[in-house]
């Protein structure tokens, strides 16, 4: 049965992924194998010592029977000969070890047994060191590649254009980077550990079978695809169901998400029935879709195992033939016993790495839509600007979302220093302006012009670079305030960010706290009022000392008497600097050099305020409501 294309591409793309962190990691790889290698002879060797001991034992329970001797090579078969070469070379090592620890004995069968311990137990001293090794090092390449992978989701995230975040749910997201990645890393440490020592053990078990019994390498052969076949068609439905489980994971995530970012609303409308509800609803489908799961590498386990029984009870069967017809010894069987009986272990993890890697498959799916989503063209390529003046020219500028047009064909000229306000009904495309101002997205029509360069020609790090923002829903880091203020321009001195705070109206409040300016924000500045919250976001863009500043709202959600300190701030911060500023409260913008009245993604009227009470037109009529609400 074919397998789907979609899933062979995962398959592939998760292989690719492999080799690629082999390549990078590549000496770090070559450690492992190599200790690996060491581990299978260690663990290995002592099997070859047991047709050794048990033929000692057997002369030393009937001591008419003399050792036997060893004949030339070529008048027996090549495994014979190679087994009769080795039980005397073995014998004779027991007697030089003997000698060179100055053992003699009475029975002279003991030297090979205390050879056999001698062996036994420096494999288990090399072993154990080899093991150590085998596990940090595998365990470490596991945790390297999948902390390359989260940087790499990081790192692409912030690459995306700011449209992707508004079409994607953020607890989505965050099981991306945490469950599937935390799959992933299972991926690498199976990769890493039973994919290269377990099959080497199954090597390793075959070569001693081949070596004293070779007729059931013949029997491997042909019982082999009641092995495999099973666990390729299990791996499958592993891999699919794996990629349902963590879409479904995803919703448990997204919902837990709500719960937390939304919990004031939750308790103050008492929705904490219906949001755990809810979490309860997406937590079944998980736990459903995940017992699927757990049921196809069930069942690829169990078909392994009776695939490998059947091949154990057929070698078995053939095993007892050739003894009962045959001068075949007893200590060769318990040779073969010996790896027989270790090998269905080795069998188990093979089949289970498998199943790990195809669930790691279909993991890795949902974090390569990510990351083959495109970036952010305005975040690559443009010539660079060595400094902005802060002159904006809007060239009839279009825009939509969606196929919905947002602008139609706004122009205005800014110069530098000048503050211009944009008033209007909600929806009437104030936010979007601002936006393409900061080139969160490009014009679809039309040109923005700074300092007479085309921004979609600047290099946007270089624009950003003298740009600040102060919205109407500030964010604050979790972190201290310090580090807050600070972020508006990395590697400022402390006098930099007190001088900042001052001018903010915010230093003498933070100087209050204990600890001063290392007082922690709290999770999105909870530990902080609105107000507060706003003046630290007011000092962030006052360190920057950007050339155009933007004020999206940013004392609409105030009470009065933050708002007269945040106003104060945000005066002293504009000054010398080309300011836009977004205001519903038309008493924060009468002092604009330029307010723009935008309705339907249009300029309907454009000049000062008194200029614009005067025309008696649409600014004056939202003059005139604020001053009375009741007025039409």
């Amino acid at each position: 049965m074919a397998e789907p294309e979609e899933k062979r591409r995962d398959v592939q793309a998760l292989l690719r992924r492999i080799w690629a962190a082999i390549v990078r990691y590549r000496r770090m790889v070559v450690a492992m194998v190599g200790f690996s290698l060491l581990q299978v002879i260690c663990t290995k060797l002592p099997f070859m010592v047991i047709e050794p001991l048990l033929t000692v034992l057997d002369e030393s329970d009937d001591p008419v029977v003399a050792p036997a001797s060893v004949g030339p090579i070529e008048e027996l078969g090549f495994t014979e000969g190679l087994r009769q070469w080795f039980s005397q070379w073995f014998r004779d090592f027991a007697n030089d070890l003997c000698d060179v620890l100055g053992l003699a004995f009475d029975s002279a069968g003991m030297p090979v047994v205390v050879a056999c311990g001698f062996v036994t137990l420096c494999c288990g001293i090399v072993g154990s060191v080899t093991i150590y090794m085998v596990q940090t090092v595998s365990r470490f390449f596991a945790y390297r590649v999948v902390a390359d992978l989260r940087c790499e989701l990081a790192q692409h995230f912030l690459s995306l254009p700011l449209r992707f975040f508004g079409r994607q749910r953020m607890g989505e997201m965050i099981s991306r980077v945490t469950n599937d990645t935390q799959v992933m890393q299972r991926s690498f440490e199976v990769s890493a550990d039973n994919v290269v020592v377990d099959p080497l053990m199954i090597l390793g078990n075959l070569v001693i079978i081949a070596f004293y019994f070779p007729q059931a390498l013949l029997v491997v052969a042909v019982m082999l695809p009641l092995m495999v076949i099973p666990m390729y068609r299990q791996g499958r439905k592993v891999q699919k169901r794996s990629s349902k489980s963590l879409q479904a994971l995803g919703d448990t995530t997204e919902s837990l998400n709500q719960i937390l970012t939304g919990i004031r609303t939750v308790k103050a409308f008492q929705l904490e029935s219906e949001r755990m509800r809810e979490f309860d609803q997406t937590t079944v489908t998980f736990l459903g879709r995940t017992k699927k799961v757990l049921s196809a590498k069930g069942r690829s386990i169990a078909q392994s195992f009776i695939g490998y029984q059947i091949a154990t009870a057929v070698i078995l069967v053939i095993l007892g033939h050739t003894i009962l017809s045959t001068e075949l010894t007893f200590a060769v069987v318990g040779v073969i016993i010996a790896p027989l009986a270790t090998n269905y272990q080795h069998v188990k993890r093979v089949t289970r790495a498998y199943n790990v890697m195809r669930e790691s498959a279909g993991a890795l799916a949902g974090i390569e839509t990510i990351l083959q989503t495109d970036v952010d063209a305005a975040m690559v390529g443009g010539h660079s600007i060595s400094g902005v003046r802060g002159n904006v020219e809007l060239r009839d500028v279009h825009f939509s979302y969606g196929g919905k047009p947002v602008l139609q064909g706004v122009s205005l000229n800014a110069r530098a220093g000048q503050t211009i306000a944009l008033v209007g009904p909600s929806g009437g495309g104030k936010s979007t302006t601002l936006d393409l101002l900061l080139r969160f997205h490009d014009p679809e029509k039309g040109s923005i012009l700074v300092d007479g360069n085309d921004l979609c020609e600047v290099k946007l790090s270089d624009y950003r670079r003298h740009t600040a923002v102060v919205s109407q829903s500030p964010f604050l880091f979790n972190t201290s305030l310090r580090d807050n203020i600070s972020c508006g321009r990395p590697g400022a001195t402390q006098e930099q960010v007190e001088e900042a705070a001052r001018a903010a109206n915010i230093h003498d409040f933070i100087v209050e706290q204990p600890d001063g300016y290392a007082t922690m924000a709290g999770e999105r500045g909870t530990n902080l009022s609105g107000g507060q919250m706003q003046r630290i976001t007011i000092a962030r863009a006052i360190l920057r000392d950007p050339a155009i500043l933007f004020l999206d709202e940013a004392t609409s959600a105030l009470d009065t008497e933050s708002e007269g300190v945040v106003q104060a701030a945000l005066d002293t911060l504009r000054k010398g600097r080309t300011s836009f500023v977004i205001a519903h409260r038309l008493s924060t913008i009468v002092d604009a050099d330029q307010i723009l009245v935008l309705v339907d993604g249009r300029i309907v009227e454009s000049g000062s305020h008194d200029e614009l009470v005067a025309k008696n037109g649409v600014y004056k009529r939202m003059v005139d409501k604020q001053m009375r609400p009741d007025a039409s």
